[in-house]
């Protein structure tokens, strides 16, 4: 049975994969920040599939301290991992830093997401089909209008109209698929898979902080959730040996200059390992 981790698997296209892969005979759990909703699901999920193998685990992508204790858990109870679907993430209608002084939106979207990886990537390495999903957006195509390394820990003040707001978003999601280009340069064990996605325009709950305007024009051309995880789960899945890239609707994506930037794919990996006192990524 292949074990899946799905972060922000509680909510949104994360809980819409972590049903369809428990329906598809994978061990699933759920990694998420509020326990409540967590259980909820996971118990959803048993009624529908009462044969699955499906279990939740908290974690704040946020706070570094409870992904690496996170880690640990995970580390001690599986062998291996062959999904790892790295797809938490947030909108914050106010700017904000968690405690290590990082812009919010892009502690829990990409350095939470980095450190987890760090500390599993041993055990997606023992799979004989590792996969590793990155959650982007569209949205990446704004994420280096404004300075891209200084304002992680100088962000910029937010404004009533959620512009600034929206382009540190971007930014997270920017790094998203800067990762995943990392991932593919400086990892050694070329037998784990590195995928990046944007799922389209989703109806969630990240476009009710919007204005109300903006919501009443723009929401009803939105698609489903479920539409939505439908790349997410065809990379999970599919059983070709493509690797790589960045995908939209099951194909490959239009990407951002930026996103293609060799430069800042070194200034992010660097920063990441330099923040978390990492010599070696995926080494003790």
């Amino acid at each position: 049975m292949k074990t899946a981790l799905i972060t922000g698997g509680s909510a949104g296209l994360g809980k819409i994969t972590s049903e369809a892969l428990a329906g598809l005979g994978y061990r699933v759990v759920i990694a998420a920040r509020d326990q409540v909703k967590g259980e909820r699901v996971v118990q959803e999920i048993l009624n529908k599939h009462p044969e699955a193998e499906v279990e939740f685990v908290q974690v704040d992508m946020a706070d570094y301290s409870s992904v690496a204790d996170f880690a640990e858990v995970i580390a001690s109870r599986f062998e291996r991992i062959d999904r790892l679907i790295l797809n938490a993430g947030l909108f914050t209608s106010s700017v904000r830093k968690n405690d290590a002084g990082h812009e919010y939106m892009f502690a829990a979207t990409h350095m939470g997401h980095f450190l987890l990886t760090h500390k599993l990537i041993p055990l997606l390495k023992r799979s004989d089909d590792a996969r590793l999903i990155v959650t982007s957006s569209v949205a990446h195509w704004v994420g280096n209008i404004l300075a891209f390394k200084k304002t992680i820990t100088n962000p910029p003040r937010g404004d009533r109209f959620l512009f600034k707001q929206f382009l540190l978003y971007g930014r997270s999601k920017l790094a998203n698929i800067l990762f995943v280009n990392g991932l593919e340069k400086y990892l050694k064990d070329r037998n784990v898979k590195v995928f990046s996605f944007h799922p389209g325009g989703v109806k969630t709950e990240f476009y009710r902080q919007f204005p109300d305007l903006f919501v009443k024009l723009f929401f009803p051309f939105l698609i489903s959730e479920r539409k939505g995880a439908d790349t997410q789960i065809f990379l999970a899945t599919d059983n070709s040996d493509r690797s790589g890239g960045y995908w939209c609707r099951r194909k490959p994506g239009i990407r951002s200059r930026s996103s293609r930037s060799d430069a800042l794919t070194d200034e992010l990996w660097e920063f990441s390992k330099e923040s978390f006192g990492i010599s070696t990524f995926g080494e003790s």
